[in-house]
């Protein structure tokens, strides 16, 4: 694996093989004051800011072994360095799985994926993986190894500190273990795609279908753009000229999920949609490409957020500032929750102006109570990373925040200037 991070390689590479080996090496960088950036399978990478100082790339691939697995308790404890590929076959052969469905899972790390709070579509019928989260051991920056969390599913002693480093970028900490409650597969899942050509219309059929008898367990919508960038979803989508593509998923019995699928079909051709029933076996790969939209492309991706009830508003602000630019942009909204992602294109584009509409998106969304962050940002020339803010406002948490780094990591020495703290 190539370890060199915005153009930046590393003095050293080390590759711990314990929990004890990691606690080691990040005692040994803390006295020594040598800059740590863990690595995983490297598909979140992108996010954040470059680092500030990058001495030792920190490879988790030594610590990638199922700790303790017991299907009857639906409980499963894994070293960080583990593919949720590799979980998710564990899991299979008892019928159980982790409700999980980021971009790239048989690459992506259950640390990384932790530590950059990556989720997935699935999050509106299973919420988000912090919800599955049971526990974790953790180094902390001056090498101390600790623990918070339980391996059983209802444990009222403890404290839930683990959930801190979620998100956290690897600045609190290095996931060194991760324990999850797990699911049993569902008997059938299956989805329909329906194409519309007015603007309000997916806002009303997504609105519906997550009213009883309906309980989707993931729910998108697509413009154009982002249509042509899922190639998997041509050939359901030929010929066929739209605005905007809603995809529904439903899990459950075989008879439930054929009864919503017949009253969601109805529904969106009452809405005047063209609506196209996927058979079964295109679940899975539909899926998987949906998520892998969110992969780095050459493009500035952001990702964007708002309350449930302003996602018809978070959609507008996003074409409006687009579209004033004559922008070709991809957009996705992962409906029910509240996200979005859009590329933004940067070829030709000085920072300057993506700076502008940036701020002005911002600007827009902070009416509403929204957000958006820099998911992905590809070198490119003319591209000042200096210019373009990554994060925006800060979280309320920021000082809570910097207060557990100077305590977890007093030297610093954690993936420095990736993260707010």
């Amino acid at each position: 694996m190539d370890f060199t991070l915005y153009s930046q390689p590393p003095a050293r590479v080390i590759t711990p093989a314990t929990a004890e080996d990691l606690a080691d090496c990040l005692r040994e960088a803390s006295a020594a004051g040598s800059s740590v950036v863990p690595w995983g399978g490297g598909t979140r990478q992108g996010l954040g800011g470059p680092p500030t100082r990058y001495d030792l790339a920190l490879s988790m691939s030594g610590l990638s072994r199922v700790v303790e697995y017991t299907p009857a308790d639906l409980v499963i404890s894994v070293e960080a360095g583990a593919t949720l590929g590799m979980v998710q076959e564990t899991l299979a052969p008892h019928g159980q799985w982790l409700p999980w469905d980021p971009p790239l899972p048989r690459r992506a790390t259950v640390g990384g994926l932790l530590a950059s709070g990556a989720g997935g579509m699935l999050r509106l019928g299973y919420g988000s993986p912090r919800d599955w989260t049971l526990g974790m051991r953790v180094a902390l920056g001056d090498g101390r190894l600790v623990k918070s969390g339980s391996r059983v599913v209802k444990n009222v002693a403890g404290y839930d500190s683990h959930k801190l480093h979620i998100g956290a970028l690897g600045t609190l900490g290095v996931i060194a273990e991760a324990t999850f409650k797990v699911a049993p597969i569902p008997p059938r899942r299956q989805t329909l795609i329906a194409a519309f050509t007015t603007t309000k219309a997916p806002l009303e059929a997504i609105a519906q279908l997550r009213q009883p008898p309906f309980h989707p367990i993931s729910m998108v919508i697509l413009n154009d753009e982002a249509e042509r960038a899922i190639p998997a979803l041509h050939p359901f989508l030929r010929d066929h000229s739209h605005y905007l593509m809603v995809a529904v998923r439903f899990a459950g019995t075989a008879g439930a999920v054929a009864r919503q699928i017949r009253a969601a079909v109805a529904h969106c051709v009452e809405l005047g949609s063209r609506v196209i029933e996927l058979n079964e076996l295109d679940d899975a790969p539909i899926w998987e490409a949906i998520a892998d939209f969110v992969q780095p492309t050459g493009d500035l991706m952001l990702r964007v957020g708002a309350p449930l009830g302003q996602q018809y508003e978070m959609i507008r602000l996003l074409e409006m500032t687009t579209r004033a630019r004559g922008w070709a942009t991809a957009r996705m909204v992962i409906a029910g929750v509240g996200l979005a992602y859009a590329r933004w294109p940067i070829a030709g584009v000085p920072a300057a102006a993506l700076a502008a509409a940036l701020a002005e998106l911002r600007a827009g969304l902070a009416t509403i109570g929204g957000y958006v962050v820099i998911e992905e940002l590809p070198a490119a020339p003319g591209i000042d990373r200096d210019v373009l803010d990554v994060w925006g406002a800060p979280p309320e948490t920021l000082a809570l925040m910097r207060s557990l780094r100077a305590a977890w990591d007093p030297a610093g020495v954690l993936n420095p200037g990736r993260y707010l703290v």
